[in-house]
């Protein structure tokens, strides 16, 4: 067809190309990478010799890979038709004065021309997007305000997609003020100045960061001498898109060649053609190429099953296999399987993810076994990324993020928004603490170092233990923030909530095995940052952003942790400490506004979550922030009961089927009791230790061990009440003979202090001011909180008292204390004294 200046376009080459999660996608389907170049001084194009030129300029670097052009508004209206010629896109540089921004009255007259300069642009075809160019001195971020000229930026953004909605829509941002990227641009475009490989690459991962579920785009200013190296080590790292200068004309006389002369400048060819070196390639492909087993682990997965094996079929790297585990699947998920004759399929009861993934791995050929799930869609290049990683940083594990796709219905949105989706943590740039189950890749001999996964963790919770066990023997995790998949989250709202109650399981069992990693209600304290988290939660860090005096340092931003009062509003502890506040101001006869604010702040805090959580825009409306408040209120709660039910179901196991043996010795001013054992083979206190930590932990009582601060081993949870300081010591007695001395002191919780001293105050208070109600009421409740003191005090002493006995008879360890008399279960003559074991020979002697 003619465009309006009478160049010829071929529109069919000319498809959409949208975002789509950390990259481009072309027509929907394929996947489009931005290699861009910005030509120097293309003016004098508007003679026709001179658009001869051009034209031929810009088919040459079709010709080597490139893929669009970055032109200045200026210029667009005698380039943007010569660019789309030949296939090529253009991303149009929009001019913004800084000193527009700091008036309202220039603000005004800013926006207003930039509506109208939009609507010249947006009839050209091959149009990507627009780029505002608003060079900010980072001394202003501070005297100016970051937030408000995020906001005026954020302004001008809405502006543009108001006129033209369909291109994308990024800012120019420079190293020294990165921190001013929007939540509302499409794609984060930064200028990059002359770094080393390794400056570059650190540079990257923050940008990747900072980007999130974005595309991130580089430009590398300047021409320089390994321009080839950088254009792939950026690729190679994940950037959606790479702008190098480039050029106008492929000849060296710009102005002129005069005949005779000496001036010839000697072009590099990645000067000429800046993308030439790929050869169309993108990523490149790692310097080296381990195998790597995908391990893909389905229970009843008939509902995403194809679209995951597809998505395998079609990864972008040499050397992989894959691996189906399925866990006793009672749908079509095995026949879909077999669809898929190159993967190989195991089939075996149902035994959980745990035991599944160990089957995978028991099964896997490859140095690499990579995880991902059955409701997961990868990336083409996700191995490529990942596998790049391990190997540059020598890591023994790595994960990358995972995204939410599009979801047709209303329903289906509002609950991928709601808080639960598996996450990553991390402790720098990319270094984890945790990787998602669903995107997680580790050395074999690692996993197999650390036993595999823990079998007891059936549904969830099994990579967050798996982590620990790495990092705890000394492996590192790295994290890659452009290997990434598509995660389908629940599409009903009860099976959301069947996912919380799983994810509350996954905590208690974390809780009974990691005590010390968890706070007093029962949440994980991670060392590092949720990305995104902090911003949709009120009372979170949000960002922290460093400043810096110069455009060429890199600012940072970090994202804060949150803390305990950030989400404690929306925990069931605080409703139920509300509405226990409310009842006793009822009785009590004061003012219920204080109990009923603190009723009000979880449903608020949840929708404050709503409005800021991120939502397609399909879906948007005050119905599904309604409901996705409802979900982040109600699915915290759900999960809480969940954690709590599990743990009283543990602690209603039996201790033992053992008798005890020996009566303990009680120290009542020490609230203490101690027993000791005998044995000849050297079996040392650490043993007896180890059993009872193994014991306490299948009871569901978590245990911590003393790193050496303090004057005890172990320290036990028995119950809500009561926590148990065990102390063991061995006497040596010659040869392989131990005695070993075994103390237990009986402490009161810091819950229980804090019960026993608010009931004690609040009685008193009613004795002495309150109503005779009142004062009836705070008796009951104080004289109630001490019986369950003392009960949970006599309920852990039994508790600990068996346990270590059965531990005892476990070991053979032969009791030294006073027996217990046993039941004489055959006759005998009357008097006659019992027979003594020959086991307990030794010791009556001693």
């Amino acid at each position: 067809m003619f465009s309006s200046t009478g160049v010829i376009v071929e529109t069919d080459r000319i498809s959409a190309i949208v975002p789509s999660g950390k990259f481009f996608s072309r027509g929907g389907t394929d996947k489009f990478f931005l290699k861009a170049v910005r030509l120097i001084n293309p003016g004098g194009s508007s003679g026709f010799e001179q658009k001869i030129a051009l034209r031929r300029r810009l088919a040459e670097l079709h010709t080597a890979h490139t893929t669009a052009v970055v032109v200045a508004e200026h210029e667009a209206p005698a380039l943007l038709d010569l660019v789309a010629q030949p296939g090529l896109y253009s991303l149009v540089e929009l001019k913004i004065r800084t000193d527009d921004l700091f008036s309202h009255k220039g603000l005004r007259a800013l926006l207003s021309d930039l509506r109208l300069r939009v609507k010249n642009l947006r009839g050209y075809r091959g149009v990507l997007g627009y780029l505002l160019d608003c060079p900010i001195e980072p001394a202003w971020l501070r005297s100016r305000g970051l937030e408000k000229i995020q906001s005026r930026l954020a302004r001008m953004v809405h502006e543009i997609r108001g006129v033209d909605p369909h291109k994308m829509v990024g800012v120019k941002h420079r190293t020294g003020t990165v921190g001013l990227a929007l939540r509302d641009e499409d794609l984060l475009y930064a200028v990059i100045p002359s770094l080393t490989p390794t400056e570059l690459r650190s540079s990257l991962i923050r940008l990747h960061n900072l980007a999130q579920a974005r595309p991130v785009v580089v430009e590398l200013s300047g021409v320089a001498a390994n321009q080839d190296e950088f254009v792939a080590l950026a690729f190679g790292l994940g950037a959606a898109g790479v702008v190098v200068q480039s050029s106008a004309l492929a000849a060296p006389a710009a102005e002129g060649f005069k005949e005779g002369s000496l001036s010839l400048k000697m072009l590099r060819a990645s000067e000429l053609l800046p993308f030439l070196a790929l050869n169309g390639a993108c990523p490149p492909k790692p310097a080296r190429i381990p195998k790597v087993s995908v391990i893909i682990c389905a229970y009843n997965a008939e509902r995403t099953m194809r679209q995951c094996l597809d998505s395998l079929r079609r990864l972008d790297y040499p050397n992989f296999e894959v691996i189906i585990v399925d866990d006793g699947s009672r749908d079509a998920t095995p026949q879909i399987a077999a669809e898929f004759p190159e993967f190989r399929l195991i089939r075996q009861p149902n035994k959980g993810l745990s035991e599944a993934r160990n089957v995978g791995l028991h099964a896997a050929l490859g140095e690499l076994v990579a995880y991902t799930d059955s409701d997961c869609v990868v990336d083409p290049h996700w191995l490529s990324f990942m596998v790049r990683s391990v190997v540059d940083g020598e890591l023994d594990g790595c994960g990358g993020p995972n995204y939410g796709p599009h979801e047709a219905g209303w329903i289906e949105g509002c609950v991928a928004a709601s808080p639960g989706a598996p996450s990553h943590v991390l402790i720098g740039d990319d270094r984890a603490e945790h990787l998602a189950g669903c995107n997680m890749l580790f050395r074999k001999p690692a996993l197999q170092d650390v036993g595999g996964f823990d079998s007891q963790f059936t549904a969830a919770g099994d990579d967050v233990d798996i982590c620990w066990r790495l990092m705890s023997k000394g492996y590192l995790l790295g994290y890659c923030p452009s290997a990434f998949v598509w995660h389908f989250r629940r599409n009903t709202i009860n099976a959301y909530y069947r996912q919380q109650r799983g994810y509350g399981r996954a905590e208690a069992m974390l809780y009974s095995k990691y005590p010390e990693r968890f706070n007093v209600l029962g949440q994980i304290k991670w060392n590092g940052t949720i990305p995104g988290v902090a911003r949709t939660m009120p009372g979170g860090g949000g960002l922290r952003v460093q400043w810096v005096r110069t455009t060429e340092q890199f600012q940072r931003v970090h994202e804060m942790p949150l803390g305990l009062l950030a989400v404690a509003p929306m925990t069931a502890e605080w409703s139920l400490a509300a509405v226990v506040l409310l009842a006793l101001s009822f009785a009590f006869g004061i003012t219920i506004w204080p109990a009923l604010g603190l009723l009000m702040a979880g449903p608020l805090w949840a929708l404050h979550y709503a409005c800021k959580a991120s939502l397609e825009k399909c879906h948007r409306g005050a119905a599904s922030r309604l409901l996705i408040g409802w979900l982040a209120y109600s699915g915290s709660i759900v999960r809480t009961i969940a954690r709590y039910h599990w743990r009283a179901d543990a602690r209603k196991r039996p201790v033992s089927d053992y008798s005890v043996r020996q009566k303990p010795k009680i120290r009542w001013t020490e609230r203490a009791i101690t027993l000791s054992y005998w044995n000849d083979r050297y079996t040392t206190r650490e043993m007896m230790l180890e059993n009872l930590r193994r014991l306490f932990r299948l009871l569901g009582r978590p245990v911590i061990a003393d790193r050496g601060w303090n004057d005890f081993d172990l320290l036990v949870e028995a119950n809500l009440w009561t926590r148990i300081q065990l102390k063991t010591s061995d006497e040596e007695l010659g040869g392989l003979q131990l005695r070993t001395n075994v103390a237990a002191r009986l402490r009161l919780s810091t819950v229980a202090r804090v019960v026993l001293a608010a009931s004690i105050m609040m009685a008193a208070s009613a004795l002495l001011v309150g109503p005779p109600l009142a004062a009836l009421i705070g008796s009951m409740i104080t004289v109630a909180a001490f019986i369950g003191a003392i009960s949970g005090l006599g309920r852990g002493a039994k508790l600990v008292y068996q346990s270590i006995e059965q531990c005892a008879m476990e070991l053979n360890l032969v009791p030294l204390g006073n027996p217990v008399a046993q039941p004489n279960l055959t006759p005998g003559p009357e008097g006659a004294e019992p027979e003594r074991s020959d086991e307990a020979a030794p010791a009556a002697g001693r």
